[in-house]
């Protein structure tokens, strides 16, 4: 492994681990075997190294997407459900696939949406394709406005990433002390909720 690959491997398990305020860059040198120097060289920044993660497994999850997407835009006449579960199922998958594995990519992920400075970041690397299921969800939701189901989308994106990215976050918390068996088939109820939330008419 090479001194860039075991920074990021260090990195992104650090800040899924503890947030990204409580990781400094002497934390993530110290823990990689590594130097100052080292994270000037190959990421420019602190912020440099936050985005060579970000896009590390993007392809990943774009690839994924594409494939939903695909199936979506051949289907003549999908329903509201097709659409929120091709959204929600790449997700679902990256996870299962970290769960078998050593990676810490959306609890790193996670801990990024909390901060506000880095959304610019977030979206440029993840909003290739949103114009595609926006127009494939439009079809499906006739009675919102376009205003109304950007918010939704928005909303829908948010609460997809924490609840499946982030497994020790304040929701999985919340059910695993409050309703454990909840989380059983947590994908599948996490369409429900979200095709619910589409469907509902607009007030406003």
């Amino acid at each position: 492994m090479t001194t860039r690959e075991r920074i990021m491997q260090v990195a992104e398990r650090l800040v899924a681990e503890h947030g990204v305020d409580a990781v400094s860059v002497r934390d993530i040198i110290t823990a990689a075997n590594a130097n100052t120097a080292a994270i000037h060289y190959h990421f420019g920044s602190k912020l440099g190294l936050l985005e060579a993660i970000l896009q590390r497994r993007a392809e990943d999850v774009r690839s994924r997407r594409e494939y939903y997407l695909g199936e979506l835009e051949t289907n003549g006449a999908p329903c509201l459900r097709d659409v929120v579960a091709a959204f929600v199922q790449p997700t679902a998958e990256f996870a299962d696939d970290e769960a078998k594995g050593d990676s810490h990519y959306l609890g790193f992920l996670a801990a990024i949406l909390g901060h506000a400075e880095y959304m610019p970041l977030v979206l440029e690397t993840f909003e290739e394709g949103t114009d595609r299921y926006l127009a494939v969800l439009s079809k499906v939701t006739p009675h919102l406005t376009p205003d109304v189901r950007e918010l939704r989308w928005a909303l829908a994106r948010d609460i997809t990433n924490r609840l499946i990215g982030d497994r020790n976050g304040p929701v999985q918390a919340w059910l695993g002390g409050r309703a454990p068996r909840s989380k059983q088939a947590l994908t599948e109820r996490l369409i429900d909720f979200l095709v619910g939330a589409f469907a509902a008419p607009a007030t406003a």
